[in-house]
């Protein structure tokens, strides 16, 4: 018997604005499984051509995802922006999920709670800031897959409060079991981190674990983030972890 053959399926789960004849090359997700081995390749469960006025926010399909995905598998919930080096992810992050529930790449300890955010903090003011006293986790590449300058955060694999929602994966299993899920409302803004707070309060852990990835975007900080944020601290002050 050969590893792959007992290592449970991985699936990665991930919307797009693509339409479906250009995935596999206008993004870098698309172009980054171009090069995984036919063996080695994940399973993909995608939502193409996710634009205009019906577009469905990322709680609501990832929840359409963990529903519909059959049997038992990891599943990673990923951004169509990503590249991933990595051809042996099935067997990286069936060893992460070994010691976490819940795997990203970049995170953060000590997170206080109801911050929407692993790395930015949201004042009483509104203004948005690096957040001081939590402890970074992880490291990630940014913008061109081949040229790869990874931006170091802190020391991982580290257990974290807060992962970035670039990139999160876990059991499927798992997920069932204790019933957590995505909260539909955050449809693409502090989903995330909501999840986080979800799955932590059901008693999962988070942690970061060395995943090799280049994110075309630094991430942003726009008014609907301001507003998906302040709805997150309202729903967690009125105690909805879950």
């Amino acid at each position: 018997m050969t590893s792959a053959e007992f290592l449970p399926r991985l699936v990665l789960v991930c919307a797009s604005r693509c339409e479906p004849q250009w995935f596999d090359q206008a993004t870098l997700l698309g172009r980054s499984l171009q090069q995984f081995p036919e063996n080695l390749r994940p399973e993909a469960y995608l939502l193409l051509n996710n634009q205009g006025p019906g577009l469905t926010g990322l709680g609501e399909f990832y929840n359409q995802a963990i529903d519909a995905i059959e049997g038992d598998a990891l599943v990673a919930f990923v951004h169509d922006d990503v590249y991933i080096h990595d051809w042996n992810l099935r067997f990286t992050l069936a060893q992460a999920l070994c010691f976490w529930d819940v795997v990203g790449v970049v995170g953060a300890a000590r997170v206080p709670h109801g911050q929407p955010s692993w790395s930015y903090e949201l004042g009483a003011d509104g203004e948005v800031s690096l957040s001081t006293g939590v402890l970074r986790s992880g490291s990630i590449n940014h913008f061109d897959p081949a040229h790869v300058r990874p931006s170091y955060y802190g020391e991982y694999p580290m257990q974290c409060d807060l992962l970035d929602g670039v990139f999160m994966a876990a059991d499927l299993k798992r997920l069932r079991q204790k019933k957590v899920r995505f909260d539909s409302f955050f449809r693409f803004h502090c989903y995330d981190a909501d999840f986080c707070y979800t799955a932590r309060a059901q008693g999962l852990t988070l942690g970061t674990w060395p995943l090799l990835l280049t994110h075309a975007s630094p991430g942003s900080w726009s008014q609907p983030w301001l507003v998906a944020a302040r709805q997150l601290q309202v729903k967690l002050c009125n105690g909805n972890e879950a």
